[in-house]
């Protein structure tokens, strides 16, 4: 292949990527892989001389999307110029101060703030000048500032991030598919409806100010976006004298709570950074440090496949052990069918595998390529014939067409007792699987007649007394549960915790109106938090007959907690409210405190605003949360004082429908 030829082709593989990452939020190659395209691409260019009109290179990336209303951004927003090297760090750095920050990885953000109020959410868009307005989904992400102290105009660049234990819990909760944190920010951010759910996990850090008459050093900037109860991305004031290289390998992302991909290096005096200009693709006043991989040689074993509630089964990579960045792994997740077949194993091949952002285990290459290695054709779990299905993305994924799949059923089950549905604690996916290989349990309903397999659970390895006891004081106590907990549990997809009370508050908590709304066709749209995709999901749902079946099984073992619709409004102090909580209490786990509030109609959140009607307070509160309420007269509640509002509601809840 000559190289105007290979030059095209990686025009083609870069141009994609960009694409699906930066417009469908759905990755098809990891970073390394795009950076070695790109590195070639450059290569290339400058042997040639030549520069195709479609080459990304030098050109900003866009994400617009063109369901989304398009706004152009008061200054451009270029990229960040990147080097893998600290010896360009140093060079960089020269005699000047430099601020250090985290390079996060999300998606980056342009807030509008006017006469102290959040007016508009914009993202990058095309080619960093024309951006998508997100200001309806923008607004729910929780530690956004409606109101600010600063009356004056201003713009807030930073980025919007999932923290890695956000994402486990989305995962936990069946809400995500994807398997980095900036996808889940990204799609929840640039949907056209707001889901809530993810957003509710979602986080923005400021890294830029843009303002008439800002601070003169960066440093004093994010001190003013501090002090306007902006998150700040985290960052430190690097001297002239300062060892840039002992600094910079202070940085390291394993154990942050964020994805990171690099090291930010910014002059500190803002009019020098600013008098060095800009090329079309990034400011020369930054530069970025992207970490270098460790890279190490090990054979390749096999796979290990694991199949999910939806059945989708997901392909682990199995390796000889090595040790990278100081801990040991002998796996990576290749994830589908179409990221396996492009490795082309054969047992025993010589691969080389790193950790993305020295976190993740990934396989770089396969040194051999001899391709003999074949996919298990069996599921894991039963050992039904696996098929392969093409995504909504186009991506090929190994799929286990048995409805009855112990693993499908357990990881249901295991869903329906979670904490954050049924709560029936101790029976864990893996405790269920055991109960169905047994044969005692099939189904939800089955969870209710555990007490006649009685004498064999206890005599059973793993179990015993205390254990049968303590399961079977939990189903009992979960047959009295409101309907937020059950419609979480019924496994409705993208249908959690935050949207099913929304359902709640909506319904009263009455199953019985839920139903009939369902069988009358209710646009569940026109409730606010509930999108248009989670209305088509809920519908589908209940046009399976074998759903319905399950559910009204389930539903004859259980009592719903409703609340009274003519008390409602009347002595109900907390109907329709906004309410955050802080601090610790004597009476209440938080948990449950969230709960009780909802069940009371009240909206909870985890950031004071000016639309915040209640601090309900315990021990050691917060004190931004406490300073906010002060600023924008919040009434705050004590322990006590709750439970003597509390105390004239109580009787309101009423059991059946």
């Amino acid at each position: 292949m000559n190289d105007l030829q290979k030059m095209k082709d990686l025009i083609e593989k870069i141009n994609k990527a960009d694409e699906a990452y930066f417009k469908n939020d759905s990755p098809i190659m990891t970073d390394r892989e795009y950076d070695a395209l790109v590195l070639e691409l450059k290569m290339l260019e400058r042997i040639t001389g030549i520069h195709f009109s479609n080459s990304p290179i030098g050109k900003v990336p866009s994400d617009e999307k063109a369901e989304l209303k398009t706004v152009r951004h008061s200054k451009p927003m270029l990229s960040c110029n990147k080097t893998k090297e600290i010896s360009d760090i140093i060079k960089f750095v020269a005699d000047k101060d430099v601020v250090f920050s985290w390079k996060m990885d999300g998606l980056t953000l342009v807030l509008r703030y006017e006469n102290g109020k959040f007016v508009q959410a914009v993202t990058r868009g095309s080619g960093g000048i024309i951006g998508e307005d997100v200001t309806h989904t923008v607004r729910h992400i929780r530690n956004i500032p409606l109101a600010v102290p600063c009356k004056e105009n201003f713009e807030v660049r930073g980025e919007g991030v999932l923290s890695w234990e956000d994402m486990q819990i989305l995962s936990k909760l069946g809400d995500v598919a994807v398997t980095h944190p900036r996808s889940i920010a990204a799609g929840a951010v640039r949907s056209a409806t707001e889901d809530r759910g993810k957003l509710a996990h979602t986080d923005f850090f400021a890294f830029e100010l843009i303002k008439d008459e800002a601070p003169e050093t960066k440093t004093e900037q994010l001190a003013f976006l501090k002090a306007n109860n902006f998150d700040v991305v985290e960052h430190k004031l690097i001297g002239q004298d300062d060892d840039i290289r002992d600094c910079i390998e202070g940085w390291t992302p394993e154990g942050f709570a964020y994805p990171v991909d690099g090291v930010v290096c910014e002059y500190n005096d803002i009019a020098y950074g600013k008098s060095l200009g800009a090329t079309a693709h990034h400011e020369k006043r930054m530069l970025a440090l992207k970490w270098k991989d460790e890279v190490k040689e090990t054979r390749f074993r096999g796979v290990e496949l694991n199949t999910t509630r939806t059945g989708v089964v997901s392909i682990v990579g199995i390796f000889d052990e090595v040790t990278i960045d100081g801990s040991r792994i002998h796996r990576a997740n290749l994830h589908n069918v179409s990221n396996f077949e492009k490795y082309k194993f054969g047992a025993g091949d010589i691969i080389t595998v790193y950790k993305a952002n020295m976190i993740i285990p990934q396989i770089a290459e396969n040194k051999m390529m001899s391709g003999t290695y074949e996919l298990p054709n069996f599921c894991p779990c039963c050992g039904e014939r696996l098929t392969v299905k093409f995504n909504q993305s186009g991506i090929k994924e190994l799929y286990c067409p048995n409805e009855e799949c112990i693993a499908r059923h357990s990881q249901k089950i295991a869903r329906f007792c979670d904490k954050s549905a049924m709560n029936i604690e101790g029976l864990s996916a893996s405790v269920i699987e055991r109960m169905m290989a047994y044969g005692w349990l099939k189904g939800y309903k089955d969870i209710y007649h555990l007490d006649i397999h009685r004498d064999e659970i206890i005599s059973s390895p793993g179990f015993g007394v205390d254990s049968y006891n303590a399961i079977w004081g939990a189903i009992e106590k979960s047959r009295r549960c409101h309907m937020y907990q059950f419609l979480v549990g019924l496994g409705i997809r993208h249908l959690g915790p935050e949207a099913a009370k929304i359902l709640h508050q909506y319904y009263y908590g009455s199953m019985e109106d839920f139903l009939k709304a369902i069988k009358d066709g209710f646009r569940f749209s026109h409730i606010a938090g509930v999108s248009e995709s989670l209305e088509r999901n809920i519908y589908d749902w209940f046009e399976n007959e074998k759903n319905l079946r399950t559910m009204r099984a389930v539903m004859s073992e259980l009592t719903f907690i409703g609340r009274s619709r003519e008390l409602a409004g009347k002595s109900n102090p907390f109907m329709d409210t906004n309410v955050v909580v802080t601090g610790t209490f004597n009476n209440f786990s938080r948990e449950g405190l969230l709960d009780l509030l909802a069940s009371l109609g009240a909206r909870t959140s985890e950031k004071v605003t000016a639309e915040t009607d209640y601090l309900v307070y315990g021990a050691v509160p917060g004190s931004k949360k406490v300073g906010l309420a002060i600023e924008y007269g919040v009434n705050m509640i004590s322990e006590d004082g709750f439970g003597k509002m509390l105390a004239k509601v109580e009787y309101m809840e009423t059991s059946g429908e």
